[in-house]
């Protein structure tokens, strides 16, 4: 396993402990919408990353990530907006969110990662 390739998995696996622990403080009512939504979106993310990691044809699994990371970024900025995360958590998983997504999308352009018909 290749260190950048290792890294946005232990990254991901790491920013879904934190945003766990933060989904189970959301309002009883958007816990099973919006709060579950968040959840499953991390979890197919470092999901999906790690079962590329063990493909040959990678490309796939990480157009899937990268789908997860979109709507992870949605729900994010819509939990802010209706105040159900604070500021500075919000900054905080923004910059993580950056950050996984420029870790994918190196692995994306990275010319070992081809699409195999």
């Amino acid at each position: 396993m290749a260190a950048a390739e290792m890294l946005i998995i232990k990254r991901g696996y790491d920013f879904s402990k934190w945003l766990l622990q933060h989904t189970g403080k959301f309002p009883r009512s958007y816990r099973f919408s919006v709060a579950a939504k968040l959840e499953n979106g991390i979890l197919d993310f470092i999901e999906a990353t790690t079962v590329a990691n063990m493909r040959q044809n990678k490309l796939p699994l990480l157009k899937q990530a990268d789908e997860a990371l979109a709507r992870l970024r949605l729900l994010f900025r819509l939990s802010y907006e209706m105040r159900f995360i604070n500021l500075k958590s919000y900054e905080f998983g923004s910059q993580k969110l950056v950050e996984l997504g420029r870790l994918l999308g190196g692995w994306m352009k990275n010319p070992g990662v081809k699409n195999k018909n």
